[in-house]
């Protein structure tokens, strides 16, 4: 089971690095090898048949890319869930354009505290 510690860290990273804006802190708790998967990864690389981003580098590329993309997004953090390897942020997301979406991302953590995988879920009626 992760620590409170490890929960805290990766939700204050999370939440603060996305409402703030801020890369670095959204990054920190990625591992070099941190692999990456969301519906709106074909949207950003142009590759429909592309669903996950490998790697540190590419990862920060992509954080970047939707922080440009969309300045001024909100995120409301609902609920937060820890298993044994992996926690799971459940979120109200709002776009400065009035666009709604309900998500949930999950973190599997390493044993040495980094996240080795991040896997992003959205309500199926807000995939639109």
């Amino acid at each position: 089971m992760l620590d409170d510690a490890m929960v805290e860290k990766l939700r204050r990273h999370w939440d603060e690095g996305w409402n703030a804006g801020h890369l670095a802190t959204i990054m920190e708790p990625f591992a070099p090898g941190v692999v990456f998967s969301s519906p709106f990864v074909p949207r950003l690389t142009g590759d429909p048949a592309k669903a996950s981003i490998e790697g540190y580098a590419a990862l920060r590329s992509y954080v970047d890319h939707a922080l440009r993309r969309t300045p001024g997004i909100r995120y409301t953090l609902e609920a937060t869930y820890a298993g044994t390897d992996a926690v799971v942020l459940v979120y109200t997301c709002r776009a400065p354009d009035g666009t709604v979406r309900r998500g949930a991302d999950s973190m599997r953590v390493d044993a040495t505290g980094q996240v080795v995988e991040w896997r992003c879920h959205y309500s199926h009626d807000s995939m639109g």
